[in-house]
């Protein structure tokens, strides 16, 4: 919850040199010193309002030592950015002679965008391929989704897959050689979106 201007100028007060705390507009007893002492200010709006947490909501950015005027900034930029879609895992490799995998793990239920790119110059041995397989929960329990790369023919695969994965579950991209294919190259790129 956030705090009220009252609840500031009482923190303000209590805080007497900010040790760690919120840097507020003065409140109105400063303002009042500071105009017997000639320093007349004109009266500033206080932050709307301080996030009165450690870190922000979406993203965990930390407000620690920070101004309220910087907090709230973050606050703002970490609601904003939370509803950018966020690359969470990527992997891009070209001429790759291994298996290969990208994984993430979910701490809460929500979509996760899986797009991939996959090709093979056709220099494998006949019935040499690559099995792209695409692990994730979903509400109806685990799933997989298999995709297979021949490696003796040139070949493009480009796939996306809009995926409903359960929180503290795990989707996991990975490749295997298959057919009696053990070093041919291949390029995968892949990008696994957490989406907002």
């Amino acid at each position: 919850m956030p705090l009220s201007l009252a609840e500031l100028q009482k923190a303000q007060a209590e805080t007497e040199g900010f040790q760690n705390g919120p840097h507020p507009a003065l409140n109105p007893a400063n303002l009042n010193t500071q105009d017997h002492l000639g320093n007349t200010l004109a009266p500033t709006a206080s932050p709307v309002p301080y996030y009165p947490s450690d870190e922000t909501p979406n993203l965990q950015l930390s407000t620690e030592d920070m101004s309220s005027t910087v907090a709230n900034n973050f606050v703002i930029l970490d609601s904003t950015l939370a509803s950018v879609p966020v690359i969470s895992q990527r992997i891009q490799t070209l001429n790759t002679t291994t298996p290969e995998a990208v994984s993430l793990t979910l701490s809460t239920t929500q979509m996760v965008t899986i797009s991939m790119y996959a090709s093979a110059a056709g220099t494998g041995a006949t019935g040499h391929e690559v099995i792209i397989t695409l692990n994730y929960t979903c509400e109806l329990g685990p799933e997989v989704i298999s995709i297979t790369l021949p490696l003796d023919s040139r070949t493009i695969i480009m796939e996306t897959y809009p995926l409903l994965c359960l929180g503290g579950t795990t989707v996991t991209l990975s490749t295997a050689y298959a057919g009696g294919a053990t070093n041919d190259p291949y390029n995968f790129d892949a990008r696994l979106v957490q989406m907002p």
